[in-house]
């Protein structure tokens, strides 16, 4: 799913001393390499190539910038001839990723966008297949299990819905806020890396690997610009790397923070410092635009993942609570209780009872 960009090899190896802080865990070099490594090709050969240590494949918290990423991603493509670098039981061919995009354009909204792309790859991939439904009131995106084995398979899993999800950002020219991220696998000492991707809650162990929105952002108009395509297609795999800017109102970026970092105990001051204002404006914001205080705020962010958990979710109560941030279910049922005048477990069995 990765289209073709040419390295520049002239660029002098990165020094390792400063691949501390901010950028791409290394760990990615062994995730997205493992199929070739298995294929029999030279992983530290292809690294040396792209002008990054092969050390790095064995450091421990090493990290990359975008760029050195994004060239080892593009030389793996040409190496294998695989835009899915050899994770998959057949090749994706280059120029795959380019052709979907350049029919994806000249689709009317996201809707059809997504159901095209699905198709397509259900007509060129063997080992998994892409799903849309739909209802009034949220979509979901779904991946079947692939035919691999199993590490192989959390990868590919891992990497379809990243660059999907960056590509339908990419469709309707704004960052598209995700109810919920869900992954068959259980999280992998690098999965907090997504964090800031989906800034959504990540759930794993679950069913199947899905993401979860708002029906409504099906009907977002694609933008057909050719001119903007081109630049896209000349700047792949880096402009998926960089998160779209949250442009949204004061009220919902604050909720897309405490959605992500619900397990987090993060007061408004923290918030006011991660958007760069003062407390004291953060406040006048909030009653602005929510009409409402931060700790109600935060209550209104913890129900709704709460009820949707609820709904949709296979998670106990008591991991719910959790990942809503209360340590203790009875802190959980009461909270629930205050705001519904339902304890969790009533709410999920009238939810049953009406869908029946």
């Amino acid at each position: 799913m990765m289209i073709l960009t040419k390295p520049n090899e002239m660029n002098p190896p990165a020094d390792s001393a400063r691949r501390s802080g901010p950028g791409i865990d290394a760990g990615y070099l062994r995730l997205i390499g493992g199929g070739a490594l298995k294929r029999g090709y030279d992983l530290n050969a292809i690294l040396t190539r792209a002008n990054i240590n092969p050390k790095l494949l064995s450091g421990s918290g090493e990290r990359l910038s975008q760029a050195e990423f994004a060239q080892f991603v593009s030389l793996l493509t040409r190496v294998t001839r695989d835009e899915m670098w050899s994770l998959c039981s057949g090749p994706i061919k280059p120029g795959t990723f380019r052709t979907m995009c350049r029919l994806l354009v000249a689709c009317n909204d996201l809707r059809e966008a997504i159901r095209t792309g699905c198709h397509l790859y259900h007509l060129i991939a063997n080992d998994f297949t892409l799903r849309l439904r739909a209802d009034s009131q949220e979509a979901c995106i779904w991946l079947t299990d692939c035919v691999v084995d199993e590490e192989q398979q959390r990868t590919v899993h891992g990497v379809v819905m990243f660059f999907l999800y960056g590509l339908m950002c990419w469709l309707v020219g704004r960052k598209l806020p995700l109810t919920t991220v869900h992954f068959r696998s259980p999280p992998r000492p690098i999965s907090s890396e997504l964090e800031p991707v989906y800034e959504a809650p990540m759930l794993f162990s679950q069913p199947r690997t899905e993401f979860r929105f708002e029906a409504s952002l099906l009907d977002l108009p694609i933008i057909p610009d050719e001119v903007r395509l081109h630049r896209f297609l000349a700047s792949m795999p880096s402009v998926l790397l960089v998160r779209y800017r949250d442009e949204t109102s004061f009220c919902e970026r604050v909720r897309g923070i405490l959605k992500r970092n619900l397990t987090r105990a993060l007061s408004l001051e923290d918030i006011a410092e991660r958007l760069k204002v003062s407390p004291q404006t953060l406040r006048r914001r909030l009653q602005d635009e929510a009409e409402c205080g931060f700790q109600e705020l935060k209550d209104r962010v913890r129900l709704e993942v709460a009820t949707h958990l609820l709904q949709k979710s296979r998670l106990s109560l008591e991991e719910i609570g959790v990942s809503v941030g209360f340590s203790e279910v009875s802190t959980f049922h009461r909270a629930f209780r205050r705001w519904t005048g339902h304890t969790p477990g009533e709410y999920r069995q009238l939810n049953k009872q009406t869908q029946t």
